[in-house]
């Protein structure tokens, strides 16, 4: 009979906290969400969600079944486990982890003894034991181990997925010992098809960042493929298909603008953090880094190209870019490599529009001036008033446009089947 009211309490109320408290309370555990953000807890609490994956529907619903949500962490005190889903962004090219502590001092300030903390958020290789635990102690008087228990379980989520969901994916989980590994298992186990248990903490930190690197490394290769190959006159998209015909020892991956989102353009850099304290860069990595770094610029420079081939100029033109959150059919554009695009244009004194079903407004520099997000009554009337349409997020509404009937040069950075009549990257 466990000594705690409350089953889990989530720390962070944002993409991979919001879907966990959901999902936990569906499961039968009873919930306590925490976030620092009053109005985004305002929002939530009258089952308002704030991304795609969540519906209000099913928000609504958990906080009918007994969910709590509050801008006050003193009910963490009263929560068996603990789980931390916080940003880890990048300040200057390095980890920024004051997120992680500032969580962690919450924690110790709310501490109960035999408490099960859990850290989520993406770091880098010994942020459990060098950052967390110490942060903990340090203010608590408690020792990781002896008083509670600590793991690491790398978050999975990827938006818009709807095959691979919170539930159905297998989730990573370790414990600094064996106590806190077995506990953090069971409880995943509860909520979770799949529990998969590693050695320790930096190995299961180590396996985010396998994960999200390898997929950022082959985009970078693929998309200097692509680049080669426009060089060399090959179409790049047709060597791909073929390619995809070997049953073995072939992943395709796609070219495109850039990688963007929380997770592929930010997590090797935490590998090349660690990496760097230890002497040993990982240059294979960084360079795939600065190659899809450059990709935003690539395409700008493809575009000016194709006004050149046209006799137009780019100061002045009109361009209208279809899409601009990171990936299809969601409104997340943190990294996305449109943004980019867009300060580049501009800087050409190129005047910006831009159409995404998913996203009303977007935060440029305050210098940057951009046509807020046209109605899709009025662009599908007006596409000829553009001078160049980019196509920057395949959007699965876009299928529906009959892009044959448009007489405007497209470039298309995504490598869209039904866009015959445009030039692709």
């Amino acid at each position: 009979m466990s000594k705690f009211n409350k089953d889990l309490g989530v720390i962070g109320l944002g993409y991979v906290g919001l879907p966990l408290v959901v999902e936990s309370c569906n499961a039968g555990l009873k919930v306590f969400g925490y976030d620092n953000n009053s109005p985004k807890v305002e929002s939530l609490k009258k089952g308002t969600s704030q991304i795609e994956d969540i519906s209000d529907v099913s928000l609504k619903e958990t906080l009918e079944k007994g969910l709590i949500i509050s801008d006050s962490p003193e009910e963490l005190n009263d929560c068996e486990h603990i789980v931390i889903s916080v940003p880890t962004p990048l300040t200057d090219y390095q980890p920024d982890l004051s997120y992680v502590k500032a969580a962690a001092s919450t924690i110790a300030e709310n501490i109960s003894k035999e408490q099960v903390i859990i850290l989520e958020s993406t770091t880098y290789p010994g942020t459990t034991i060098e950052v967390l635990i110490p942060e903990i102690e340090s203010i608590s008087e408690l020792k990781a181990g002896k008083d509670f228990y600590v793991g690491y379980s790398p978050e999975r989520i990827d938006p818009g997925n709807k095959t691979w969901n919170f539930k159905n994916t297998p989730k990573i989980v370790s414990g600094i010992d064996e106590a806190s590994a077995s506990k953090i298992k069971t409880f995943y186990e509860k909520i979770i098809d799949e529990v998969v248990l590693v050695s320790g903490t930096k190995e299961a930190e180590m396996v985010k960042l396998l994960e999200n690197t390898y997929r950022h490394v082959n985009i970078a290769f693929i998309n200097e493929l692509a680049i080669l190959c426009n060089m060399l006159e090959i179409d790049i998209w047709e060597v791909i298909e073929a390619a995809k015909t070997k049953p073995f020892g072939f992943e395709s991956f796609r070219p495109g603008p850039g990688v963007g989102g929380h997770c592929i353009p930010i997590d090797p850099n935490y590998l090349s953090f660690k990496t760097r304290q230890i002497g040993k860069p990982v240059r294979f990595v960084e360079l795939a880094q600065e190659i899809n770094n450059t990709m935003p610029t690539y395409i700008v420079s493809r575009i000016l190209e194709m006004m050149n081939s046209l006799q137009k100029p780019m100061k002045n033109s009109n361009i209208l870019i279809l899409g601009v959150a990171y990936k299809k059919d969601i409104s997340d554009i943190r990294e996305s490599p449109s943004i980019k695009i867009i300060e580049n244009l501009h800087s050409k004194g190129v005047n910006v529009s831009y159409y995404d079903p998913f996203v009303d407004s977007i935060k440029i520099n305050a210098s940057v001036k951009i046509n807020t997000s046209v109605k899709k009554e009025k662009i599908t009337k007006n596409f000829n008033s553009y001078d160049l349409i980019l196509f920057h997020t395949a959007h699965t509404e876009f299928s529906s446009i009959n892009f044959e009937e448009i007489d405007v040069p497209i470039f298309d950075a995504t490598g869209t089947d039904y866009l015959s009549n445009s030039e692709r990257i």
